[in-house]
């Protein structure tokens, strides 16, 4: 697998690079997050950047404090969410509970469902506030954390066939209501499969823990189609970076990596 990097704190080391793209880029960001055990890496992001504006070169106070003025912003969502009002389930509400004090709270679009809306209308009003948030934005660069999971859904986005996956990711949407079957309650939400390879400038993909190795091994020896192993997404994009951890790095030796052509 390309670009895949394995290191003892892989959490860390991706909320890094995050940083470095945010401060390197000139122009707005938007950083769109995976759930679940990639949270760990909101703790290390840090929303904002150190800028040349008049007003904050010449105020000592603000050399070391992050910019937030046109250019210079950072917006945050969640890649795909639980539509669920329950604390325990909707990704929104566990980052607020969890980073409740962190200044990427300020500037995370909410995506909690309203007590009367359905699935439908739910991912329709999400999509629209992103899509006009992104409006608003000074030449925005999007960047896309995606986990993996032990089926290789990645997102929201879970292993169909064809037919079913074209149907529910649909190519003219940004963000859909999902309803595989194995799922614990009824809908996910997600950003579609075509909306990252088409408009997310850079992926950061974090795969850890043991129960992690097989599906990390798969992606790394042999090739799916999309709608078999949505991890493969990583794969196609042209700007992806995998972060895993050190464990992973004996099962990675032996298995045979994908070159790209």
């Amino acid at each position: 697998m390309s670009n895949l990097v394995i290191t003892n704190y892989p959490e860390k080391e991706a909320g890094e690079h995050i940083n470095n793209i945010i401060q390197e880029h000139v122009g707005d960001l938007v950083c769109l997050l995976a759930g679940g055990s990639a949270m760990d890496i909101v703790e290390y992001i840090h929303p904002g950047k150190r800028c040349f504006h008049n007003e904050c070169s010449k105020n000592p106070v603000n050399r070391i404090t992050l910019c937030d003025k046109t250019e210079c912003r950072t917006i945050f969502m969640l890649g795909d969410e639980w539509v669920s009002r329950e604390p325990k389930i909707n990704n929104y509400l566990k980052i607020e509970a969890e980073y409740a004090e962190h200044p990427i709270m300020d500037k995370l679009i909410e995506t909690v469902p309203r007590s009367d809306e359905t699935e439908n209308n739910f991912t329709e009003r999400i999509e629209k506030t992103f899509l006009e948030t992104l409006l608003t934005l000074h030449n925005p660069k999007i960047i896309f954390i995606l986990s993996v999971g032990t089926d290789g859904h990645t997102a929201g986005i879970f292993p169909m066939d064809e037919q079913s996956f074209r149907r529910a990711y649909r190519e003219d949407r940004t963000y859909v209501p999902v309803d595989p079957d194995n799922l614990k309650i009824d809908y996910r939400a997600s950003f579609t499969p075509s909306f990252i390879l088409n408009h997310a400038d850079e992926l950061i993909g974090y795969i850890t823990g043991q129960d992690k190795e097989n599906i990390l091994i798969e992606l790394n020896s042999n090739d799916k189609k999309v709608n078999e192993r949505p991890g493969e997404i990583l794969k196609l994009h042209s700007r992806a970076t995998v972060y895993t951890d050190i464990g992973m790095q004996a099962a990675l030796v032996e298995s045979e990596p994908i070159s790209k052509d």
